[in-house]
């Protein structure tokens, strides 16, 4: 038996208010005491490249590499893939084709406008080469190498590097899903290890320019600590859901849905519910109890730390959407009879599901949204992986004489107010020439 209640809480006191911060505080806390860990990792792939990256393959995944042994061949790589189950081969081939279809939307072309001075403009470029981080640790996953590099692939990004970390073999559906995409640069490495040589490059492999995909927290801090060497897509941490839910929805539906942000199981994931019933709110609760003492996965529940599943119980929609816009979360699921209505106040979640019949599960594999998605409160100034997250903007600009004429003076007035002489003399010396 399940040996533990779920919270609910009375979100309008202040140790409501202080449970919510505390939950999210105490998982940075414990990401905080990782990160020298990781900064020492990080500086010696950069000093000792593949020596360091096999040494650290040993150690934390008990796995014995030769420089060789890095890069996964193309050879296994299809004989992995022609292992793969049909029907998993048919639910990769047609996630791949929504995938496709709902990114090749996001494709922006450049611009030119005419101006009084001449010709400005920008121009979309793809970036060279980018680094995908593909989780492997506890379990695989294929549909992530899907979200990660089909947007890439539409933006037109030429080489791709894939990390994994190693298993006795590479897993048929992650092998399958790479050869769909004709990615096979593959390296068996994984953890901060494997994001430091995707960043400073090693012998074995080459720098990249950017690093994707989502990872546990060791992961999430490589990431953050090479972010400026190379681009990140995001802090994408553990697993977080936020559901605003009515009695218009059944009691179980919520149950599982906050279930399966919690059978991640690492404990530093967060599944709240937010509702204005405290009755409903119970029977949430409740029903949690019920699915989690029914389930397969008991023992990984049983482990969760106490405010792994919490229900908040506020006393407005309104302060259900405040406490939901402070949270931020990764995943949003409005399940109320006004939810066309209520998902026009939410400003910050990375990804929203609208009603009873849109489960989480439905984007993390299939419809053809996003999964790699900010986590940790970042929703309230970033975005979910898509196609410009794999380019960049260059600007350009063509001034006729005419331009620079009537230009030049409002140049140099800012430049000497600002004490740029030479930039006042660039443009004042070119005028009459």
């Amino acid at each position: 038996m399940f040996s533990k209640k779920i919270p609910v809480i009375n979100y309008s006191d202040t140790r409501g208010k202080n449970f919510l911060f505390e939950i999210i505080s105490s998982r940075q806390s414990r990401n905080r005491e990782i990160i020298s860990r990781v900064e020492n990792i990080l500086e010696n792939i950069k000093n000792e490249g593949d020596k360091a990256l096999i040494e650290y393959t040993r150690k934390f995944d008990l796995v014995e590499l030769s420089e060789k042994q890095l890069k996964i061949s193309e050879e296994e790589i299809s004989e992995r893939a022609n292992l793969v189950d049909s029907d998993l081969k048919k639910a990769i081939n047609e996630a791949a084709k929504r995938i496709e279809q709902y990114h090749e939307k996001q494709v922006s072309d450049g611009f030119n406008m005419e101006t009084s001075e001449g010709i400005l403009g920008q121009r979309i470029v793809p970036l060279s080469r980018i680094g995908v981080y593909i989780p492997g640790g506890k379990t695989v996953y294929p549909s992530t190498v899907c979200m990660d590099i089909i947007p890439a692939k539409i933006a037109g990004v030429k080489s791709i590097a894939a990390v994994t970390p190693p298993r006795d073999n590479l897993d048929p559906g992650v092998a399958y899903a790479l050869k769909l995409l004709n990615v096979s640069e593959v390296y068996r490495v994984g953890g901060a290890q494997a994001v430091g040589a995707l960043a400073y490059g090693t012998q074995s492999i080459k720098s990249v320019e950017k690093i994707v995909g989502p990872g546990n927290a060791y992961v999430a801090a490589a990431k953050r600590a090479v972010y400026g060497v190379v681009d990140i897509d995001s802090i994408a941490g553990p697993s977080e859901v936020a559901i605003m839910a009515d009695d218009s929805v059944k009691a179980e539906w919520v149950a599982l849905d906050l279930l399966a942000q919690a059978e991640h199981g690492t404990g530093d994931e967060v599944a709240i519910c937010v509702t204005e019933n405290r009755e409903f709110a119970e029977k949430i609760a409740s029903t949690v109890v019920e699915e989690i003492n029914r389930s397969p996965l008991i023992k990984t529940f049983d482990s969760l730390p106490d405010d792994a599943i919490s229900v908040f119980v506020t006393n407005s929609r309104e302060e259900s959407i405040g406490l939901v816009n402070e949270f931020a979360p990764e995943h949003l699921q409005i399940m109320t009879r006004e939810y066309t209505e209520d998902v026009e106040k939410i400003v910050n979640a990375s990804a929203i599901f609208l009603g009873p019949y849109t489960p989480v599960a439905l984007g993390d594999y299939f419809i053809g949204t996003n999964h790699v998605l900010p986590t940790g409160g970042a929703a309230k100034f970033s975005s979910p992986l898509g196609v410009d997250s794999f380019v960049k903007r260059i600007s350009v600009a063509e001034v006729s004489s005419k331009g620079l004429t009537n230009a030049a003076p409002h140049v140099s007035k800012f430049a000497r107010c600002e004490n740029f002489i030479h930039h006042a003399l660039s443009v004042e010396r070119r005028v009459g020439d």
